[in-house]
């Protein structure tokens, strides 16, 4: 009985840490549509789904970034700044090429993670 109470417990934190270990769930809702007077400038709009304790990681992108939090709540940090919760219904801005990170802490797992919305306006690739 004990050692089937053990494998159960191992079986559950295996799960637990696969679900952290994911990304966040990321769908294109718009890509790479042109900005109306900015020939050079194109919008891209996403929505994440973050399970709870995942994070973006360290990352930059080449154009600005708008971000809304529809459920749940994140911590957000840019460059070595302080962190900063956002909750639902808050917006944040990050200028491009800025280091920033994005993190469910929110326990919302009954939810199945929070949802944000990213909206960038960035350089057309050639």
């Amino acid at each position: 009985m004990r050692r089937l109470a053990v494998v159960c417990a191992i079986a559950l934190f295996a799960g637990v840490l696969a679900l952290a270990q994911q990304g966040p769930r990321v769908t294109t809702l718009v890509s790479d549509d042109p900005v109306t007077g900015v020939p050079d400038k194109v919008f891209t709009l996403i929505t994440a789904g973050f399970p709870p304790g995942v994070s973006t990681g360290r990352h930059t992108h080449p154009g600005d970034e708008y971000g809304t939090v529809v459920e749940g709540a994140v911590v957000a940090r840019q460059e070595e700044g302080d962190r900063k919760t956002v909750t639902a219904g808050q917006s944040y801005y990050v200028p491009a090429g800025v280091v920033h990170e994005t993190k469910n802490t929110d326990d919302n797992s009954h939810r199945g993670g929070l949802n944000v919305t990213f909206r960038r306006v960035h350089r057309r690739k050639p």
